[in-house]
């Protein structure tokens, strides 16, 4: 008998779904993720996906204003912690960080998720305002790599007990220079070149901070059905933030310092 449930099992393993063994699902123990940019759109839509994951132990959801974030308060889950961050703001991003670290210590944060970010449209047919400009980088590029940084010593810290730790970075396809097509009818230039800097942010912390066991990658998440994406967007936030959470869940070494639509498909510089 004991010989038929050992060849039962060996063939149950056999036949499953081969999986990265160093990737995020084949962690047996409890996992730490960070959403920024979580009160609506994709942002919530990742919050309620990531807490269909057993593999999650906590979950930080942060939000410039906790008081009017009523998709978050609406979330009655245990794991979950509502963190008062604005990205824009560098005082903010350090209470934020201060108090995730209070409450995980020397556990850390095993994943990071940058997806606060604006779509702010420019004409550079006619006089550019450089605040116009500024504030797409401020909060698509500055305002990511601020936030990373202010929380490095917790990606090293879940790095060093777990192996490694990840970084993603909520970017766009219109960031691609490979791709573009030039500036849109809607304007989306300053935007582009803030993701586009985003992405160059993204090859730099796969190389440099990879001797940390940190990783970092890049991933579109379509066009999608949300105040900046609008009604007429191909995919619902519940697709894209299904899919882009299961991604980000098998992200491996071999991943590190790329980037991916939401299907997981690579997609050029």
């Amino acid at each position: 008998r004991a010989h038929k449930l050992l060849d039962r099992f060996i063939a149950r393993f056999l036949h499953s779904p081969t999986v990265p063994i160093d990737s995020f699902q084949c962690r047996a123990m409890s996992k730490t993720v960070l959403i920024t940019g979580a009160n609506r759109g994709i942002g919530l839509g990742l919050v309620k996906e990531v807490l269909k994951h057993n593999s999650v132990g906590k979950l930080f959801a942060t939000t410039r204003n906790v008081a009017k974030s009523d998709g978050l308060k609406g979330i009655a889950d245990p794991r979950l912690t509502v963190v008062e961050m604005d990205a824009d703001c560098d005082e903010s991003v350090k209470k934020a960080a201060e108090q995730v670290a209070k409450t995980v210590g020397d556990a850390g944060v095993d994943v990071l998720v940058n997806n606060a970010g604006v779509l702010l449209g420019v004409d550079y047919s006619k006089p550019v305002k450089r605040e116009d400009v500024a504030h797409n980088f401020n909060v698509n590029c500055i305002g990511t790599m601020v936030v990373t940084q202010a929380f490095r010593d917790l990606l090293k810290a879940a790095a060093k007990k777990n192996g490694h730790s990840q970084v993603v970075n909520i970017s766009s396809i219109l960031g691609s220079i490979a791709l573009t097509e030039g500036s849109s009818p809607k304007l989306y230039t300053a935007y582009s070149m803030s993701k586009a800097a985003m992405n160059m942010f993204t090859r730099n912390v796969a190389i440099d901070w990879k001797a940390d066991g940190i990783r970092c990658t890049s991933i579109h998440p379509g066009w999608v059905q949300t105040d900046m994406g609008g009604a007429n967007a191909t995919l619902t936030v519940e697709d894209s933030a299904s899919n882009i959470t299961d991604t980000m869940f098998k992200l491996d070494e071999s991943n590190n310092g790329l980037f991916y639509n939401w299907k997981f498909e690579p997609i050029p510089w």
